[in-house]
């Protein structure tokens, strides 16, 4: 049988979500014009306006990078951002997942 993902379900699975998480991320690091990119599957590669940027393992170890680079805080759990994010995509309100 034929497939149109000649990597299985399993890795188109893999890649949406690593393009939506990536996405979130960039949602919140943009307000200080930092932004995130997928390297291939493998990397992250953390950059700012000027086009400095670093390579980073995962996306938990962005807001550490973000702080160490630029003195930044970054908080992605800070109650103000969850509470903008949710407001942009009209959640206000609803319960959260596992509540």
């Amino acid at each position: 049988m034929q497939r149109d993902d000649p990597d299985g379900d399993g890795a188109a699975l893999w890649r949406q979500s690593r393009e939506a998480q990536v996405a979130l991320v960039n949602r919140i690091l943009g307000q200080d014009g930092l932004e995130v990119r997928d390297w291939n599957g493998h990397v992250f590669v953390l950059s700012n306006r000027t086009g400095r940027s670093e390579i980073v393992p995962q996306l938990a170890a962005v807001w550490s990078a973000v702080e160490r680079l630029w003195q930044c805080r970054c908080d992605p759990l800070d109650p103000a951002l969850v509470a903008r994010l949710e407001q942009e995509d009209g959640l206000e309100g609803e319960p959260r997942r596992g509540t």
